[in-house]
C-alpha cells in the first residue's frame, strides 16, 4: 500500500507567482483606486465578498491561490507573506433585498464565511486585522479606549430614560446611531442618520433601546478636525464650524471646506495613540475643537479621506501604498 494511501493530495496547479499585496474592497471605489494606482499590478490582488468567486482559485489548509490584477495566479505562502489592507468587506447594497433565513441569505453567509477564512490567514500581515476592525467600529469601544488613555471625550451614555440622559448630559444633548448610520428606505432611497441635538421632552415616550442610540454631551464646536492616521503617521485637516449645522455633513459646502492644518500636533499624537491602542493601522478620526480644546468624537478604521485637500490625499495614498509594498 502506498505511504500516502487515504491521505487527500491536492491536484497539481499551474506555477504561481508570489502574492505581495492583498486589498479587500471594490477596485472601482475611488479610495481603493487611489492606492492601487501606486502598486504593481503583478502580485497585487483585490477581492471582496462580491468578487470572491472570480478571484479565488483555491483555498486549502496549506495553500491559497488567487488571481492578481493581471489575471495571473499568485500564491500566498509562509515563505513570502503578503501585506493586506481592508477597505470594505462587501460593496454597498450587495445583499440588498435578501430575506433573512432564505436560501439566498445562506449563500451569502457562506460567501462571507469563505472571505473570513481568507482574511484570517496568518500568512498575511494586515494594516488593520479584521477582528480589530470590527471591534474598533463600535463607538462605545472607541470611547472606553479613549478614556483609558486619558483623552478628552464628551460624556456619553446609553439609557432608556430621557430624563436620566438630560440629568447626566445636560439638556439639550446629542444623539447619534450606535449601529449603522445609513440605511435603504422602503422607497429604495439611501437615508443617512445624522447626529442631532434633542431635549428630554423631544424623546418622551420613545423606546430608546429598540434601536439603541448613543446620547452625548453637546459641545459648542469652533472647528471640526479630520485626522487620518496610517501606521504611525498622521495628517490633520480643519473645518471652521461657524454657520455649520451640528453635523457638518449636512452642509454640502463643508465637504470641500477642510484645510490642511499643522496647529493640532497634540491631537495628532493622541489620535495615533488611540489608533495604536485599538490596533488599527489606518483610521479616519473626527475631533471637535471647542473653548476647552480638542475632544475625540469618532473613529472609522475604513473611513474616507479623498474629500480632504489634495496635498493630504496624495500623501495618505502614497503612505498606504508604501506600507503595502513593504517600503
Amino acid at each position: 500500500m502506498p505511504e500516502d494511501a487515504g491521505i487527500p493530495v491536492e491536484a497539481p496547479i499551474e506555477a504561481c507567482g508570489p502574492l505581495s499585496a492583498l486589498l479587500i474592497g471594490d477596485p472601482a471605489d475611488p479610495h481603493m483606486a487611489a492606492v492601487l494606482d501606486r502598486l504593481p499590478r503583478q502580485g497585487t490582488v483585490t477581492v471582496d465578498a462580491a468578487t470572491l468567486p472570480d478571484v479565488l482559485c483555491r483555498l486549502s489548509t496549506q495553500h491559497t491561490h488567487l488571481l492578481d490584477q493581471c489575471g495571473e495566479p499568485v500564491r500566498l505562502s509562509a515563505a513570502a507573506p503578503a501585506r493586506g489592507w481592508i477597505r470594505r468587506l462587501a460593496p454597498a447594497g450587495w445583499d440588498s433585498g435578501t430575506a433573512l433565513g432564505s436560501q439566498a441569505a445562506a449563500r451569502l453567509a457562506s460567501r462571507m464565511a469563505l472571505l473570513a477564512a481568507l482574511v484570517r490567514d496568518d500568512r498575511t500581515t494586515w494594516l488593520c486585522h479584521v477582528d480589530a476592525l470590527f471591534a474598533a467600529e463600535n463607538k462605545m469601544v472607541q470611547y472606553r479606549a479613549a478614556r483609558t488613555l486619558g483623552l478628552r471625550v464628551p460624556e456619553t451614555l446609553i439609557c432608556s430614560h430621557p430624563a436620566d440622559l438630560a440629568a447626566a448630559l445636560g439638556d439639550p444633548f446629542v444623539v447619534k446611531p450606535l449601529g449603522p448610520g445609513n440605511f435603504t428606505g422602503d422607497d429604495g432611497q439611501e437615508r443617512v442618520v445624522h447626529t442631532q441635538s434633542v431635549t428630554a421632552a423631544d424623546l418622551a415616550g420613545a423606546d430608546l433601546l429598540e434601536a439603541p442610540f448613543l446620547a452625548q454631551q453637546q459641545l459648542a464646536a469652533r472647528a471640526h478636525l479630520r485626522i487620518v492616521t496610517v501606521n504611525g503617521r498622521a495628517w490633520t485637516a480643519e473645518l471652521d464650524a461657524d454657520s455649520l449645522p451640528l453635523d457638518w455633513r449636512q452642509a454640502e459646502e463643508a465637504h470641500h471646506g477642510f484645510a490642511s492644518s499643522a496647529r493640532w500636533r497634540e491631537a495628532e499624537q493622541d489620535a495615533l495613540l488611540l489608533a495604536q491602542h485599538l490596533k488599527t493601522g489606518f483610521t479616519c478620526q473626527d475631533w471637535i475643537v471647542d473653548a476647552a480644546g480638542p475632544a475625540f468624537i469618532d473613529l472609522n478604521p475604513g473611513g474616507q479621506w479623498l474629500f480632504l485637500p489634495g496635498s493630504m490625499t496624495v500623501q495618505i495614498a502614497d503612505h498606504l501604498a508604501a506600507w503595502l509594498r513593504g517600503d
